[in-house]
């Protein structure tokens, strides 16, 4: 008799799991082993896909229902706000962390991180007047707002809002230059990104 070995992705996060319930006639380790991701990559790319099907989904719906108008305004307003709570959130976390631009660095890196794992940054500069950095991969924003056709209803990189809700909520007098210098059909890209004190 083969026995079914779980996932180590389910071993690592069993504590998320532990509350699940199965019927007796269920087989909670096949099932788990079937559909469980296998890979944190897989687990990763999968949450991102999500997001990012959420993310096109509300903009497509507001567009039907507000016209084409309302998918730009939803899209800025809605990454303005991440961005904002993507510092309270840090700074909850780095009680220790100054606002200014290399805090701001540090965030969009956490951001990163913990968010968008398509995405690659490169630094080019990095001081207390100037931060400037590539963001480089695949832009699952785009991605998702090609295959529901409202792309070109969208002004590119949507993260551009982010970046300013970051400063904003940060309190930073700072002038931002945004260009895309790749954003292929395939959704990748290259941006870049310098963040200046005034």
């Amino acid at each position: 008799m083969n026995s079914v070995q779980l996932p180590e992705t389910y071993l690592a996060l069993s504590d998320f799991r532990k509350h699940d319930v199965y019927l007796p006639e269920m087989n909670p380790t096949q099932i788990i082993a079937d559909y469980f991701p296998g890979s944190f990559t897989e687990l990763t790319q999968r949450l991102s896909d999500i997001t990012s099907s959420f993310y096109g989904g509300i903009l497509k719906q507001a567009g039907k229902l507000y016209g084409d108008e309302a998918i730009e305004q939803l899209s800025r307003s809605f990454m303005h706000d991440l961005g904002s709570k993507m510092v309270m959130r840090n700074f909850q976390a780095k009680p220790d962390l100054k606002p200014g631009i290399p805090a701001f660095a540090h965030i969009l890196i956490a951001a990163i991180f913990t968010s968008s794992p398509e995405y690659n940054f490169e630094f080019k500069e990095l001081n207390d007047h100037k931060s400037k950095f590539l963001i480089k991969g695949a832009d699952r924003y785009h991605r998702i707002t090609q295959d529901l056709q409202i792309a070109n209803q969208l002004e590119w990189p949507v993260i551009k809002p982010f970046i300013h809700g970051i400063c904003n909520t940060m309190g930073l007098d700072v002038s931002m230059e945004v260009k895309v210098l790749k954003l292929e059909a395939d959704s990748s890209c290259i941006y870049e990104i310098t963040v200046s004190k005034n």
